[in-house]
C-alpha cells in the first residue's frame, strides 16, 4: 500500500518508519528543514490512511489502537483488488 503514495511521501514514510531513519536525520538527507521533514511524514501518514481505509474497514478503541479489521467489499477503488485487510498492511 505503501507504494500507492508519491514518491516524495513514499520515501519519507519507507525511511522514517520502516528503516528507523530518526526525522532529523531525514530532514539531513533530503535537504529539508526538520519542520519540512515533519510535515512530510505527518502528510504521508495521512496520505497512507486514507489508502487503507478506503480499502479496509478498521475499528479503533478511545487510544487508537486496532481492535477489528475487514476488507471493504463496496466502492472499493481499484488499487484495493489486488491487496487484502491483513496484518502485513496494517
Amino acid at each position: 500500500m505503501i507504494n500507492q503514495l508519491p514518491a516524495i511521501y513514499k520515501e519519507a514514510i519507507k525511511l522514517t518508519q520502516l528503516d528507523g531513519m530518526s526525522q532529523k536525520k531525514l530532514s539531513e538527507h533530503l535537504g529539508l528543514s526538520f519542520s519540512g521533514a515533519k510535515s512530510r511524514v505527518q502528510r504521508g501518514k495521512k496520505n497512507l490512511k486514507t489508502l487503507l481505509t478506503n480499502c479496509c474497514h478498521i475499528e479503533s478503541d478511545r487510544y487508537g489502537n486496532i481492535i477489528e479489521y475487514s476488507q471493504n467489499k463496496t466502492n472499493a477503488p481499484s488499487y484495493c483488488r489486488n491487496h487484502k485487510c491483513n496484518d502485513n498492511y496494517l
